[in-house]
């Protein structure tokens, strides 16, 4: 797997962020994005039956699979968008927690482009 990683990586952007609380009595919230931070990723497209079948629930356009070191896991569980060739991407969570997998030195986890 380290032979393919080397050799298929390319780099995404993690883009960390900064709630601050605007209205305390409505809880309304606003997000201030951080400077992005370069990673080595694989990137594999999903299809359409895949994104049913790996993401339930999920109403997406694109949808992709990346392959990280597991270094970079912090990164990812504290990011609010990643970005692929100028396409900013979401993590897919349940109950507010990134869903990853892991194998070995690296960790999948599934990002889709929300549908507007």
């Amino acid at each position: 797997m380290d032979k393919l990683f080397k050799e298929m990586a390319k780099p995404i952007k993690i883009y960390l962020g900064i709630e601050t609380v605007v209205d305390p009595i409505e809880k309304n919230v606003e997000t201030t994005m951080l400077n992005p931070i370069p990673i080595k990723a694989i990137i594999s497209d999903l299809t359409f039956a895949k994104i049913q079948w790996a993401m339930p629930g999920i109403v997406a356009d694109k949808a992709k699979e990346i392959t990280i070191q597991i270094r970079h896991k912090s990164l990812l569980e504290m990011s609010q968008k990643i970005e692929i060739d100028g396409e900013f991407y979401e993590g897919w969570r349940q109950n507010s927690k990134m869903q990853t997998r892991k194998e070995g030195n690296y960790l999948r986890c599934y990002i889709y482009l929300k549908k507007v």
